[in-house]
């Protein structure tokens, strides 16, 4: 009996070190699993807000390295966080924020993604000032703009009117204003760029090997380039985007002029192609809400048209409309709801013709810069819509579309064939031909609230 009881305490015994071990392992568990939380976003303050704002997100596992963290608004480029600890980041809303989900990327491909929706405000900007000038690499005219988050970039271009081509980029980062060189895959001039997403597109141009269909396609969240191809190789073509969507339309090639419509969509990497009611080259494109408008340019006929393509990225559909004054060698951008295309070669000769496009109502008004002039540039940003030189001048006609006031401004040089673009509160107009050659000068306008 004895011996059975000590056997029995010791079963006993066992049992209730297993248990305790299973215990320990279970709670050494837990502690483990409390100790490695999941990367998480938990929610963020405000949830409306204008850009440059600063908003707090909340979560965890976000870790307290700046550089291992990006967070994006709805789909926009990726920017990096201003502060950050392991449960909350601080953050300024970009310029292409967009309504949705906040998403927080972290090395080793992990990401979380708020339950909320964030809601961009719309963005007025009070003042615009003159900043000061900067330099490009090389001097160069006829290049391509375009901007997207924090990143403006300058490609290609010439140095003497067509005779020898450049495949430099000149890159602005605007919130730090530090200038960054690079190379496009072919050197050409009278090329075109768009921006959607946190992807800038530089396609076709002229180069040592004529025609171009070659695309340069750069990520400002990554800062790399890849690239593609038109479906058409084609020079003085015009581009513009919105969505998800950039085009590449018209221009001239090996046949002539072109009405071919390259469409490619960042959010899926695919290109597709349409067709403009009317073949035409040095025609010139912006887009506002849903619409792009493709205007003016120069037939195969010989003569300078009027004719407005309208392509509305949600629907797929397109209709045509017209300029007031049939124009070439024009500019256009957009902003807000209207978009608008001044200046250019009309039959008349130079023209000073503001046609302004309302996107809501769908409805055309006719206003004027201060100064007639082709060859001109435009940008556009929140509420201001930017024409700067042309003709050799160094005017730089403001638009505000919340006031429908102009206002006359000065570049630091007139010049003319110049290039625009914009992002964050700046925007920028660089190189071009002053009379005596091209020229290296930027000149930046800083967007204040």
């Amino acid at each position: 009996m004895t011996t059975l009881n000590n056997f029995s305490k010791l079963c006993y015994g066992v049992a209730a070190l297993l248990f305790c071990s299973f215990m320990l392992f279970s709670c050494s568990k837990d502690k483990d699993d409390q100790e490695t939380p999941l990367l998480s976003v938990t929610g963020f303050t405000p949830q409306t807000a204008m850009i440059s704002d600063t908003i707090t997100i909340s979560g965890m596992a976000f870790g307290t390295d700046i550089n291992n963290i990006s967070i994006s608004f709805g789909g926009s480029a990726s920017v990096k966080a201003i502060t950050i600890s392991d449960t909350k980041i601080s953050v300024e809303v970009p310029a292409d924020a967009k309504g949705g989900k906040i998403v927080v990327s972290a090395g080793g491909g992990l990401s979380a993604t708020s339950t909320d929706d964030f809601t961009p405000l719309p963005l007025t900007f009070s003042k615009i000032s003159y900043s000061g000038t900067a330099e490009l690499s090389a001097a160069r005219s006829s290049m391509a703009g375009a901007g997207t988050g924090t990143k403006v970039i300058f490609g290609g271009g010439s140095p003497d009117n067509g005779v020898t081509f450049s495949r430099a980029t000149d890159i602005y980062d605007v919130k730090t204003g530090a200038w960054t060189t690079g190379q496009l895959s072919e050197a050409r001039y009278e090329l075109a760029a768009a921006a959607a997403g946190n992807k800038i597109v530089f396609a076709g141009g002229y180069g040592a090997n004529e025609y171009s269909k070659a695309v340069d396609i750069y990520d400002a969240g990554t800062g790399s380039w890849t690239t593609a191809q038109l479906s058409e190789a084609r020079y003085r073509l015009a581009a513009a985007a919105a969505g998800n969507k950039i085009i590449f339309a018209g221009g001239s090639g090996a046949d002539g002029e072109s009405k071919t419509v390259d469409i490619y969509d960042v959010s899926t990497n695919t290109w597709s192609v349409a067709q403009l009611s009317v073949a035409r080259r040095r025609l010139k494109a912006a887009a506002a809400g849903n619409k792009i408008l493709i205007g003016g340019g120069y037939d195969t006929e010989g003569e300078i048209r009027k004719t407005i393509d309208i392509y509305d990225v949600v629907t797929g559909t397109w209709t045509v409309s017209d300029l007031s004054e049939e124009r070439d060698h024009l500019a256009a951008a957009g902003a807000g709801n209207f978009i608008i295309f001044g200046g250019g070669q009309s039959n008349g000769g130079s023209s000073n013709t503001a046609d302004i496009f309302n996107v809501s109502s769908g409805t055309w008004t006719r206003s004027a810069l201060s100064l007639a002039r082709i060859d001109l540039a435009a940008a556009a940003l929140a509420n201001k819509i930017v024409f700067a030189g042309g003709s050799g001048s160094n005017v730089a006609d403001v638009y505000d579309i919340k006031s429908n006031t102009w206002t006359a401004m000065q570049l630091n040089s007139g010049r003319d064939l110049l290039s625009g673009a914009a992002a964050g509160n700046k925007i920028v107009f660089a190189g071009g031909d002053n009379g005596s050659g091209s020229v290296k000068t930027v000149d930046i306008f800083t967007l204040t609230k």
